[in-house]
């Protein structure tokens, strides 16, 4: 999927703000900041958008399972487009991530070294503000996957957007297609390794997408339990 430029995916993903609810207090791992499960459908907040340059899009809605589990799922045929929330934090203060997500199959001729290979079975979008403090344009990317080929745990530059976007490989293969898979990630440490010298700063929105346009392959996705988790405040010494 061509970016084209780093800025252009938080505009073109169609990200809009929404309010925030309130922090509450949750066990000893810290606050959640946000939890989506989708059990109520699928709320104005996510907002779907293509890119410019890509007629067809994904196909996006709720699914039900037999056990009556909502999720999201995304069809995807020879197109991208994705499912994103405006959310401003701290990747330092909120760093934990967590969803699941599952695949019908992986993208056979997917290749992430080249241009014309950019595509995956399930993606999740993490947009950032860039280090520069006088360009409003300035962003990264942080944008975590399910590879066909290449080792989990590769990082390595997006072919269309080297310098900004970095994409990270969770899970590769077709060994657990079919099968809901438990992620969770630490943006601020997989930003350091990715992103070598630079400190994270503000997460502007989060996407979740499948993309097929390079390949014109197929392929659909389900996304599950997106959780956002701040760091428990410090106690204070007792007296």
């Amino acid at each position: 999927m061509p970016l084209r430029s780093v800025c252009l995916v938080a505009t073109c993903i169609g990200l809009t703000q929404f309010a925030l609810p309130a922090l509450v207090l949750a066990d000893g791992e810290g606050m959640p900041l946000l939890h989506e499960d989708f059990e109520s459908g699928l709320s104005d907040r996510w907002i779907e958008r293509g890119f410019p340059s890509i007629q067809r899009r994904n196909r996006f809605s709720v699914a039900v399972e037999d056990d009556g589990n909502h999720y999201l799922r995304v069809v995807s045929e020879r197109s991208t487009s994705g499912k994103g929330v405006w959310l401003e934090f701290d990747a330092t203060r909120c760093p934990t991530v967590s969803w699941r997500w599952k695949v019908a199959n992986v993208v056979a001729g997917a290749d992430l070294r080249r241009k014309e290979g950019d595509d995956a079975a399930a993606k999740l979008y993490v947009i950032m503000d860039g280090p520069s403090l006088w360009n409003p344009l300035d962003k990264r990317l942080l944008i975590y996957l399910w590879d066909n080929e290449l080792p989990v745990g590769t990082i390595l530059p997006n072919a269309w957007e080297p310098g900004g976007a970095r994409m990270i490989v969770l899970e590769s293969g077709p060994e657990k297609v079919g099968q809901w898979v438990n992620e969770r990630v630490d943006l601020a440490a997989d930003y350091r390794r990715a992103f070598a010298g630079e400190d994270p700063s503000t997460v502007e929105a989060l996407a979740f997408m499948a993309d097929t346009d390079n390949t014109l392959s197929h392929v659909s996705a389900g996304f599950d339990d997106l959780t956002i988790r701040c760091a428990a405040p410090a106690q204070e010494p007792s007296q």
